[in-house]
């Protein structure tokens, strides 16, 4: 386990999505163009996609194609739908990294 890692690698000619171990059985579940990850406190990075799959969630950059992150499921400790303006402006996804200095992540879908 691992916690949140820079991923840049794509399928294809570097535009496509993220490599999967497709040899130990990931398996893509879920594209959801148009989101935005924030890391803790740091600015919201440009729109990007994220990818779920069966083994971690791979977030990459549409605009910057050398910027991703993954995290894989047993890194995440607790994940939730947060509405409340107070915590994030937008409703988005909400999750908790164990093994990073900057645990929170935003996912704005």
């Amino acid at each position: 386990m691992s916690g949140l890692r820079f991923v840049a690698e794509r399928t294809g000619d570097g535009a496509g999505q993220p490599f999967l171990d497709t040899d130990n059985g990931e398996e893509l579940m879920h594209i959801q163009p148009g989101t935005t990850v924030v890391l803790g406190s740091h600015p919201p990075e440009s729109p990007g996609t994220l990818y779920i799959t069966t083994k971690q969630v791979v977030w990459l950059s549409d605009t910057d194609r050398s910027k991703g992150y993954a995290v894989d499921f047993l890194s995440v400790s607790l994940h939730a739908v947060s509405r409340d303006p107070e915590a994030y402006p937008h409703p988005c996804l909400y999750a908790q990294d164990r093994f990073a200095k900057s645990a929170s992540i935003w996912i704005k879908l």
